[in-house]
């Protein structure tokens, strides 16, 4: 917010120094959040994300009902097994647990690297967009919807960066390492 605040009041200051902003000319406004979310490829991330976040889940729940029902078979033959036995299977179940614990931490890494290197497959996809568009229209500055706090409506350049976006790039593939 800092960042942002000390980047308008320079814009502000340079601006009313150096020359007038005809603000229809030379600012443009793009909301790059909505634009990924509203764009194919956006929306083919959010998707493959959400069911990739399901799957992780689903499988920590079938590992702790599987752990959980080892340690009460463990538990109801605890009578009948000698204390060395017993721990033993407490070791090796603990063991058990763990390497469980270590397999699901590193397949949830490798789906948050996946969804990086996609998400970095857009932003490299939607920079040249802005950069044309910036240049086809003449424009001096390009903002962030977020660093704005009003705009003109006719500013906004987000609805063509969809566009061009969709067309570049329709879908984009989230490939987890270690899936196929």
């Amino acid at each position: 917010m800092k960042k942002s605040f000390i980047f308008l009041l320079v814009f502000l200051l340079c601006g009313s120094y150096s020359y007038k902003v005809n603000a229809a000319e030379d600012v443009l406004v793009v909301n790059l959040q909505y634009v990924v979310s509203q764009s194919k490829a956006g929306s083919a991330l959010r998707k493959r994300t959400q069911e990739l976040g399901e799957e992780i889940q689903k499988l920590q729940e079938e590992a702790q009902k599987y752990f959980q029902e080892q340690s009460q078979k463990l538990d109801e033959d605890r009578a009948l097994l000698s204390p060395e036995v017993l721990q033993q299977r407490l070791d090796d179940l603990r063991k058990e647990a763990e390497e469980k614990n270590i397999e699901l931490q590193d397949k949830a890494q490798n789906i948050q690297q996946a969804i990086k290197t996609a998400s970095s497959s857009i932003d490299s996809v939607i920079s040249p967009i802005l950069t044309e568009i910036v240049n086809e229209k003449g424009a001096k500055v390009l903002l962030d919807r977020q660093v704005i706090l009003f705009g003109d409506p006719k500013l906004d350049v987000s609805a063509e960066v969809i566009k061009q976006l969709n067309k570049r790039l329709p879908n984009v593939e989230v490939i987890v390492k270690g899936q196929q």
